[in-house]
């Protein structure tokens, strides 16, 4: 009999590894394979993590460790014809001040310790192991798997989702089409021992007419070079110390000395999107649904929030829940839209870096120096880059007052004392459980909330329910009714639900962090809760009918 799982995840970058994570926290088997022996440590071409990134390790319990091997990056410089023309900060200090605190850290740091994280959520990637052969049944998917020993392992999945890259063979056994183009010019990169003036945390963009020289100071203390190198070398090799050299040389607005490469590779850059995320039971996330410029910064950031989106529909899909179908459905919708955006912006600020002509240049060097000293580059680049506020609200699967984060577009967070006496915890410590939150706010009576919780409680696998009173509340948790374990008093000073929210009474929060629907009334708790509520048994259809 061949063996069974839940979920099959077929790739362990950061993708994959997110989409594992979460899986897990939500209590679901999967497993996870990739066909290299192992991930190279010293060779990463991702190097940024953006706050929505953060905010999914934070869930999973990763993020402060993550941040601790990374540097914060504080600014991006532009540079063209030797003068610093345009920079763009992030942080404390800059204009758009809270919307974005960027992290300058290597791909396989992440990667390193989001396998702890998995290992200890009982999850292990199994290396060396390729998907040969997938058939989708309809009702589950027959894989095939070639192990290290070049053994072969054939066993049912009930899903498959392929976070296994632009060259995805997920994607292409499920028969979806990769759509798009191939960019006319060849990119560099390579980290080494470097000489330079580069202030840690400050990334330099050269624009120069040959081709943008990219410099990005690492957290050990090297530095990353990247370049377009369509003119330089030979196009099937890696590049050498030496042609970086050149290369610095004739770009660089300051004297850059290279002493030795840890590694360094070429490539080519691809703009292309999955025509569907979906295929009957196999799925597609991050580099296998769509792959950009790296202008930016945001593929990495975009794939491990593909995975936290999928992860906690698929979930409920296993749960049997009632409205999971249609909230799976909703992963393409709500994260394509995502994509294309990035895909756009990335596109946009790669035609900006390749501007040849003299007029061209001035144009482009003026326009983006005017909005840097007037604050509207950052104000209107670095939210979307940050990606901390999506706006799902023209998803399926959201209903009314929903589609934004809970806690930037109406709830401050806030320290929260429990009734029941417990240790203090914070707002948005409740949000980070491993699934759907249902917040009664201030406001509601208390026999209407105690009874929003009695219809919440069958649900506890999936669903977590708490009432938050305002102080003045207080005398409502003494004998009101309410289970003391599950309300909580917020400050005195708290404004309560404000802006996308005001006026809510009930607000389902995804796990994801988005506000699923909200309510002003508390009778429509049920309606509020169908997407999370088991599903009715089907009946067994009567003999001949």
């Amino acid at each position: 009999m061949k063996p069974t799982v839940p979920v099959l995840v077929v790739g362990a970058g950061p993708t994959g590894l997110a989409l594992a994570g979460e899986l897990l926290r939500q209590g679901v088997e999967c497993r996870v394979v990739d066909r290299a022996a192992s991930r190279p440590t010293h060779q990463a071409r991702a190097l940024t993590m953006w706050d929505g990134a953060l905010d999914v390790l934070a869930r999973h319990g990763i993020a402060d460790e993550v941040i601790a091997r990374g540097i914060p990056m504080t600014a991006a410089r532009y540079w063209s014809r030797g003068r610093n023309f345009a920079t763009v900060r992030f942080g404390a200090g800059s204009v758009a001040e809270g919307a974005a605190n960027p992290l300058i850290i290597t791909q396989p740091q992440v990667e390193e310790v989001m396998v702890a994280r998995l290992a200890e959520l009982g999850g292990a990637v199994e290396w060396s192991t390729a998907l040969t052969a997938l058939t989708d049944r309809g009702d589950h998917v027959e894989v095939r798997l070639e192990g290290p020993d070049g053994d072969e392992e054939e066993l049912t999945a009930s899903w498959v989702v392929g976070c296994d890259g632009n060259h995805s063979t997920v994607r292409e056994l499920s028969g979806i089409t990769f759509g798009g183009s191939t960019y006319g010019r060849s990119f560099i990169l390579g980290d080494g021992d470097i000489d330079n003036p580069v202030v840690p945390g400050e990334a330099h963009y050269v624009l120069d007419p040959a081709g943008v020289l990219v410099l990005v100071p690492l957290p050990d203390g090297k530095l990353r070079v990247f370049a377009d190198a369509t003119t330089v070398g030979d196009l099937d090799t890696a590049p050498t110390a030496e042609e970086l050299q050149r290369l610095a040389d004739e770009r660089a607005p300051f004297p850059l000395k290279i002493h030795d490469l840890q590694w360094s590779t070429r490539f080519l850059v691809h703009l292309r999107q999955a025509t569907s995320y979906r295929a009957g039971r196999c799925l597609v996330a991050g580099d296998a649904a769509h792959v950009h410029s790296p202008a930016g910064g945001q593929g990495l950031n975009t794939g491990i929030q593909d995975a936290a989106n999928l992860a906690f529909k698929l979930a409920l899909v296993q749960r049997g829940c009632a409205g999971a179908d249609a909230l799976l459905d909703s992963y393409e919708a709500e994260r394509e839209p995502v994509a294309a955006d990035v895909m756009r912006s990335s596109h946009t600020q790669t035609r900006l870096w390749t501007v040849r002509s003299p007029v061209g240049r001035w144009a482009r060097d003026t326009l983006m120096g005017r909005a840097a000293r007037s604050g509207l580059l950052e104000r209107r680049l670095v939210p979307a880059m940050a990606q901390i506020d999506l706006d799902y609200r023209k998803s399926p699967a959201v209903g009314p007052g929903g589609g934004r984060r809970a806690l930037r577009r109406g709830l401050a967070d806030a320290e929260l004392v429990p009734a029941d006496g417990g240790a203090r915890t914070r707002l948005s410590t409740l949000l980070q459980a491993p699934r759907h939150t249902l917040l009664v706010l201030p406001g509601a009576d208390t026999a209407g909330a105690a009874a929003v919780l009695a219809e919440a409680a069958p649900m506890a696998d999936r669903l977590s329910a708490h009432v938050l009173l305002t102080a003045a509340d207080h005398a409502r948790v003494e004998g009101g009714g309410l289970p003391p374990e599950h309300t909580y008093l917020l400050p005195a000073d708290h404004p309560g639900p404000t802006g996308d929210l005001a006026g809510a009474r009930l607000v389902l929060v995804r796990p994801d962090g988005y506000v699923a629907g909200t309510s002003a009334e508390l009778t429509a708790a049920a309606e509020l809760l169908r997407p999370v509520a088991p599903a009715a048994p089907r009946l067994a259809q009567a003999p001949g009918a």
